[in-house]
């Protein structure tokens, strides 16, 4: 979420099958220094398919006959009597799907790992913007999370010595409460669920959870870097500028799954600050002007909303990147700033001119 920062690194999902080594399905993996009597074809490893498309498969053995082959897919579990035959993925999530596939010939086995890639049929929707109202925004704020509760605007901001989460009123950017941070922390991603804020930190793997009045009550720990923060039902959807959304129980704050955000042309990266409008999961790219608009049962990238020119040549001169999206649960007014910027924006978007 950071400027001047832009680490990539993506999620490794693994196909598998195993014939000629005996060894059960439960059983350690064999050591790659031993030859294998079979072999995968098809598909190759990563190969890229769009979603719904039958997925060709094919194996090959330098020994005995192959008698039979058992596929695991995600939850699923098939078997086929051929050493060639298509199938087609059991679900509509875009991004990696593992599978694993256990080979026999002549009551051995032997099991071998692949992965494939789905992208969406369609590209996102490209969409633009009107803006209905704008708002005062303090410009000294790092904008890292941002929402709407009873009518007032929370902000977590950004920076070390700097950082803190504030109660605003919305229309005039007026402060009227704020929590600083440590100076060693950096404010992240910021989310309001059972009546407390979460709010992320950027690299020390450190988060803190507020009463409504703001007041520190607990602190909580993870793996991976804070950026972005939101709700989706009884769950927390937090980011780390990979192209992934992490799904997290609350209270112990661990992750339960994951998806992979796609669009046709591959996986989105950097996903940054989050709101959850309308069924949908929005995210900033970082160090763009777009907002990508996610379905979070698959992960797939619906609309694409560009939001270049809301500041002017001279705002933008000393305002940073686009970052900062709330939605008001009251009224289903949506609001977007960014980093330093002067400005807190009302807008409406629609489908951008052919």
């Amino acid at each position: 979420m950071k400027s001047r920062l832009n680490i990539l690194f993506s999620g490794i999902i693994l196909f598998t099958l195993s014939c000629g080594d005996g060894k059960e399905e439960g059983s350690k993996p064999s050591s790659p220094r031993i030859k294998k009597n079979t072999k995968v074809e098809l598909p190759k490893n990563n190969e890229k398919f769009t979603r719904g498309d039958l997925i060709p498969f094919e194996f090959s053995s330098t020994g005995a006959a192959i008698d039979s082959i058992i596929l695991v897919v995600e939850e699923s579990v098939e078997k086929f009597s051929k050493a060639k035959f298509e199938m087609r993925l059991p679900g509509r999530k875009v991004g990696t799907w593992s599978i694993r596939a256990k080979v026999y010939c002549e009551g051995e086995s032997e099991t071998h790992f692949r992965k494939v890639i789905v992208l969406p049929e369609a590209a996102p929707r490209e969409m633009t913007y009107t803006v209905s109202n704008s708002y005062p925004h303090q410009t000294s704020d790092y904008t890292q999370g941002l929402l709407i509760h009873e009518g007032f605007l929370y902000e977590s901001t950004g920076q070390k010595g700097e950082s803190s989460l504030k109660k605003k009123e919305l229309k005039t950017g007026k402060t009227l409460k704020v929590t600083n941070l440590a100076d060693q922390y950096f404010g992240e991603g910021l989310a309001l669920i059972n009546e407390e804020f979460y709010q992320l930190t950027w690299t020390s793997g450190q988060g803190f959870v507020y009463s409504l009045d703001l007041e520190q009550k607990r602190t909580f720990s993870y793996p991976m870097e804070g950026w972005g923060l939101t709700t989706y039902n009884d769950l927390l959807i937090l980011t780390d500028e990979t192209e992934k959304l992490y799904f997290i129980e609350p209270s112990s704050f661990t992750v339960q799954y994951q998806l992979e955000v796609y669009d046709d042309e591959g996986k989105v990266e950097a996903l940054n600050e989050l709101e959850f409008i309308d069924g949908k999961v929005w995210a900033n790219i970082f160090q763009k002007d777009d907002i990508v608009v996610i379905d979070p049962e698959t992960g797939e990238v619906l609309q694409r909303i560009d939001f270049s020119g809301l500041l002017t040549q001279e705002e933008a001169k000393n305002a940073d990147v686009l970052n900062g999206i709330a939605v008001d649960p009251e009224t289903g007014k949506i609001y977007i700033t960014g980093k330093d910027w002067p400005k807190l924006f009302e807008i409406t978007i629609q489908e951008k001119p052919l």
